[in-house]
């Protein structure tokens, strides 16, 4: 319907880049910081929604690291911080009042070197910012993932694994390695048999709906059964999606899964 009002997104990108002008006139203010960059979804504007956080990464004065970190007291509406996480990787992530989420990566010349970016978008820089990004992108390293027809193969023996310590009693050891090991597995041959690269360098789950999205609701469902009926549709979803015309899909193995776990019938 049209003339029922703004565009959510048109409004949460207005939001998003409000606050973004709000940090970097913070920084212009002040001497110790060298620049500010927005990761995530702030480096694709396409991608801001109600839903996205700022990812704001500050390049300050060795000298000033630790003090930024530790007191926040410089961020916009910082009388309005619920609840502040540091992480053990010196990350720190903030929850407001409101509900609006803020991840925060403080670091020096020296730590951007070694600091894992994908995508950035320099909102402001004295000069090393957008050097220093790009030497940091050049070396990050994205996920490691196997080749198709081993991956295949893991997929098999984690349906194995993840079902055995459920059987066991270990529900929660095993209910993980289905739903995550297993089905990441399934959605990293999904992408990689599609020949599609993936959207994500970092997370094998992130935007899977956008290069798969019949695979990814389907994927979806069955997460949500119960850890054995789930494991039994994960291999399933496998054998419909993967498996025709796929000449190193490992049948044999599905088979021996299947005659292992009592799954024939």
């Amino acid at each position: 319907m049209t003339g029922s009002g703004p565009d959510p997104d048109s409004a949460a990108l207005a939001a998003f880049d409000a606050y973004t002008r709000r940090v970097v006139g913070w920084a212009r203010s002040e001497p110790r910081v060298l620049g500010v960059a927005l990761l995530g979804s702030g480096a694709d504007r396409g991608r801001i929604d109600d839903w996205s956080d700022h990812d704001l990464l500050v390049l300050a004065e060795p000298d000033a690291v630790a003090g930024l970190r530790r007191d926040l007291s410089w961020l916009p509406d910082a009388t309005a911080i619920a609840a502040v996480g540091h992480e053990w990787h010196d990350g720190v992530k903030v929850l407001f009042d409101d509900g609006r989420v803020l991840e925060l990566g403080i670091t020096d010349p020296a730590g951007l070197a070694t600091f894992p970016i994908a995508a950035a978008a320099v909102v402001y820089d004295t000069g090393p910012l957008a050097a220093g990004i790009a030497a940091a992108r050049a070396g990050t390293s994205t996920r490691w993932l196997s080749e198709p027809a081993d991956a295949a193969a893991v997929l098999l023996v984690e349906l194995v694994v993840g079902v055995g310590r459920v059987r066991r009693g270990e529900h929660l050891s095993g209910g993980n390695v289905i739903r995550s090991e297993a089905a990441l597995t399934l959605a990293d041959l999904l992408v990689a048999r599609s020949g599609a690269g993936h959207p994500d360098p970092f997370d094998g789950w992130r935007r899977l709906e956008a290069v798969h999205p019949e695979a990814a609701e389907r994927l979806a469902v069955v997460l949500a059964r119960a850890p054995e009926d789930a494991a039994r549709g994960i291999l399933e979803l496998a054998e419909r999606l993967l498996a025709p015309g796929w000449a190193q899909w490992p049948a044999r193995g599905a088979q021996a899964v299947r005659r292992q776990l009592g799954w024939l019938s």
